[in-house]
């Protein structure tokens, strides 16, 4: 099955009875706000007042600035990906929304390992996006070189995000999740798990 067809947690583990998935703090509170500049501000603000409850519509014009505003400050190791396909085998294969991986070389067109995070937007549902992304980050587990990286997984809206990280058979899902409302926050989380992920690359 490609990430598409798992719609449940429930389906995950019945194919992959191995994976735990626990609740848990692992991104810290006291982290410092992030600096937004006032044209990411503005964007948002008019992409928010025109609004419309699309996946398409959140990915590109939610979703999309605000990872590249966070991905700026690595964008010298960490390379960005948008609906790159991947594939480990047959039940391990599609197109996450976003990706990032290794950057060699400045070979920004090159997809190279570690893939260190993976981000599902969907519209709405949580159930369904978890169980896609857990799909992802066990193929960018076993895609990858390094078999001990950390891979990070975002569920999105465009409006609310929560986070997770998996460590071997262990999906370990943030308790504390944030909305875009809180941009610095949400902005400071997301520089939080690049700069952990860059750590291992």
């Amino acid at each position: 099955m490609a990430f598409s067809a798992y719609k449940t947690l429930e389906l995950v583990q019945d194919k992959y009875p191995q994976i735990e998935v626990r609740n848990q703090k692992f991104i810290p509170n006291d982290l410092e706000e992030f600096v937004v500049k006032p044209s990411l501000i503005e964007e948002i603000d008019l992409n928010l007042l025109t609004y419309r409850s699309n996946e398409f519509y959140a990915t590109e014009n939610l979703v999309s600035p605000i990872l590249r505003a966070a991905w700026r400050k690595y964008m010298k190791e960490i390379n960005m990906w948008t609906h790159q396909a991947i594939k480990y085998d047959e039940d391990l294969s599609g197109t996450p929304d976003f990706m990032f991986t290794h950057l060699k070389k400045e070979q920004y067109e090159v997809m190279s390992y570690p893939i260190i995070t993976t981000v599902e937007a969907k519209a709405e549902n949580f159930v369904e996006g978890w169980a896609q992304c857990i799909t992802q980050m066990l193929a960018c587990q076993k895609l990858n070189t390094k078999p001990n990286v950390v891979i990070f997984g975002i569920v999105t809206t465009g409006k609310q995000w929560e986070f997770a990280k998996l460590e071997e058979n262990t999906v370990t899902k943030n308790i504390v999740g944030c909305d875009i409302y809180g941009l610095p926050k949400l902005l400071a989380m997301l520089d939080y798990l690049l700069g952990e992920a860059k750590k291992q690359l």
